[in-house]
């Protein structure tokens, strides 16, 4: 059976922000990262990190200035195993058009 989303994915690299804890640590870190995939409700990212499942991440989008908090859905290494694929789910329903999409 097909996963049902309840927001369509549109692949958009944008250059983002992520603010969270690291497995491990005691006190936030920022790192830059990119969006693989962006939707109304989550997106995927790549990341240097690995985040755990349910762990809080803030977003800033530097391009229009917008903040908003996500949960990790799951991590796993990219294709090439430099990176982290991170799922997210958008906890912050009130966002203002974090992605800035047309």
């Amino acid at each position: 059976m097909a996963e049902k989303r309840r927001s369509q994915r549109i692949q958009q690299r944008i250059t983002i922000q992520l603010v969270g804890m690291l497995p491990g640590s005691s006190a936030a870190a920022a790192q830059p990262a990119h969006t693989i995939e962006v939707s109304d409700h989550g997106a995927l990212i790549q990341a240097r990190s690995r985040y755990e499942p349910g762990a809080e991440l803030m977003i800033h989008n530097p391009q229009n200035l917008q903040n908003a908090l996500f949960k990790v859905i799951w991590s796993k290494p990219s294709s090439a195993a430099t990176a982290w694929n991170v799922a997210v789910q958008c906890e912050d329903q009130s966002a203002i058009d974090l992605w800035g999409l047309p």
